[in-house]
C-alpha cells in the first residue's frame, strides 16, 4: 500500500481492503481524506478539514446519500438546477440540503477535493474554483460524485 507501511496488506485471500486500526489516542493528526477504524469508539473516521468524523456506529446503519454529476469543461455550478447530470439533463440538484462542508466529500474524476479551496457550498449549490472537465471518451473519469450526510453517521 505504502512504501512506508509496517503491514502493506491490501486485503486478505482479494476479499476486502484492511483500514487502518488505531485507538483515540493514536490517531494521526490526520490529512484530507484519510480513513481509519477507531478501535476505541468501533467507528470508521475519515478526516476532514482539521478534524475527525464517524463514519459508522457500532449501534447501527446510518444511510450515505450519494449524488453525480458530469463535467463539461464551462460549468462550475450543480445543483438547484444548475450543470449536468450524468444522463446529460441540466436538472441536476442535491438529494438533501448541504449546510456545511463538512457534511460531505467530493471528488472529481475520483479525485479527492479540498473543501473551501477547490469547492464551496452555498444552500444546494456547489460550486468549484475551476470547471470540472468534460469526459473525453477515453475515459470514464471527471464525474463528480458528492457523498451526504457524513455527519449523520456518528448519531
Amino acid at each position: 500500500m505504502g512504501r512506508f507501511a509496517k503491514n502493506p496488506e491490501v486485503g486478505r485471500d482479494g476479499l476486502g481492503v484492511t483500514i487502518p486500526n488505531v485507538t483515540t489516542a493514536q490517531r494521526p493528526s490526520g490529512t484530507n481524506g484519510q480513513l481509519i477504524y477507531n478501535t476505541t469508539t468501533s467507528t470508521y473516521q475519515s478526516y476532514i478539514g482539521s478534524a475527525w468524523y464517524n463514519m459508522s456506529t457500532a449501534a447501527g446503519e446510518k444511510t450515505l446519500t450519494i449524488d453525480r454529476f458530469q463535467g463539461d469543461g464551462t460549468t462550475t455550478v450543480f445543483g438547484s438546477g444548475a450543470g449536468n447530470t450524468l444522463d446529460g439533463s441540466t436538472a441536476a440538484s442535491f438529494s438533501v440540503t448541504v449546510t456545511d462542508v463538512s457534511d460531505i466529500i467530493v471528488f472529481v474524476g475520483g479525485v479527492y477535493q479540498v473543501p473551501t479551496t477547490n469547492y464551496t457550498i452555498s444552500g444546494n449549490q456547489i460550486t468549484f474554483g475551476s470547471a470540472p472537465p468534460a469526459n473525453d471518451g477515453a475515459t470514464s473519469g471527471h464525474v463528480i460524485t458528492v457523498v451526504h450526510n457524513l455527519h449523520k453517521l456518528g448519531e
